[in-house]
């Protein structure tokens, strides 16, 4: 599609296999998502550490640049 330029919609996404599943509008996209997110088993290690990774320039300047404000506010990284 991007080297022909051809635009499609989500459902004939969908149909190819290129996404998982189209919703009809933001609603149900949100119910879909969050009904998909409760499946997650959230006692694996795999979600703490792709959170370390994500936000590990968060992390660095938590560490690093300003200790004494940061460490009163108890956030949880």
């Amino acid at each position: 599609m991007i080297l022909t330029g051809k635009r499609v919609a989500a459902p004939e996404l969908e149909e190819h296999h290129i996404i998982e599943k189209a919703c009809a509008d933001k609603e149900d996209l949100m119910a879909q998502a969050m009904a998909f997110a409760r499946t997650f088993n959230k006692k694996r290690g795999i979600f703490g550490e792709h959170k370390r990774r994500l936000h590990k320039h968060i992390i660095k300047i938590i560490d690093e640049q300003d200790p004494e404000f940061i460490e009163p506010l108890n956030l949880m990284a």
